[in-house]
């Protein structure tokens, strides 16, 4: 009797072990090439998924958005793709790159990064034309420039930068490195910084880029992708409070 009681306690163990492990079949290694702009959340992010997951491993690699579409439409192997604007995600879309319409994630704003302090006393895009101001922007081909640009623009501003940088990271970089005085980059990222003060934008000079994710169709691991991107559609809630994203 004691034997049969030991067996079925063994074999109930058993069972609750593999349901605890029951991650619904994922399994594999994917590759996720994500906008600069989202490399803390998704980072955090990745995490969270493969203890959920531990047959999964998710690979992340962060760039100026134009690069990574340009590996894509090239056929470099990846598995999901997560861009800093819409105009990006439409030419992997066009290319036929994509599995599905893409997901709207979250948007995200230009700021001015500037040393602590601030002190040059900027207060407004108007002021990055003084001559002693050193001012950094991202590429003009790549979302963090081409945002910058239509902002200067709308301000009737000229800017000669010193630098246009190849991502949001590399720009901010050189504010946090005293290279630069000021540089135009995402809210989130002088957020996530610590080493820099932002000033806001005038609303009616800013801009807004809507982020989004797609599965791409050359992937080994077509499951395995798309549960995490709809993993990362259902923590859109924390790109926001957690990271500074905008809302839709």
């Amino acid at each position: 009797m004691l034997l049969a009681v030991a067996l079925a306690i063994a074999t109930l163990t058993a069972c609750g072990d593999t349901e605890a492990q029951d991650d619904g079949g994922l399994h594999g290694e994917i590759t996720v090439l994500a906008a600069s702009s989202l490399s803390d959340a998704f980072t955090d992010l990745e995490a969270q998924f493969e203890a959920a997951h531990p047959n999964a491993t998710i690979t992340l690699s962060f760039g100026a958005t134009s690069e990574l579409v340009s590996q894509i439409v090239e056929g470099a192997p990846a598995d999901v793709f997560a861009s800093a604007d819409v105009a990006s995600m439409d030419r992997v879309v066009e290319a036929r790159a994509a599995t599905g319409e893409p997901t709207d994630l979250v948007r995200n704003q230009l700021t001015i990064a500037v040393e602590p302090g601030n002190p040059l006393d900027i207060s407004d895009v108007r002021d990055l034309t003084a001559r002693a101001t050193t001012v950094v922007l991202c590429a003009s081909e790549v979302p963090c420039g081409r945002l910058a640009d239509q902002i200067l623009s709308r301000a009737g501003v000229v800017v000669t930068p010193a630098s246009r940088e190849a991502n949001v990271r590399a720009a901010l970089a050189k504010v946090e490195l005293g290279e630069a005085d000021a540089a135009l980059v995402y809210a989130t990222d002088v957020r996530s910084s610590g080493q820099v003060d932002g000033v806001s934008i005038a609303e009616a000079d800013n801009a807004v880029t809507t982020l989004q994710i797609v599965a791409l169709d050359r992937s080994a691991h077509g499951d395995l992708a798309q549960a995490w991107v709809d993993f990362i559609a259902s923590h859109t809630g924390d790109l926001v409070e957690e990271y500074g994203f905008l809302p839709l």
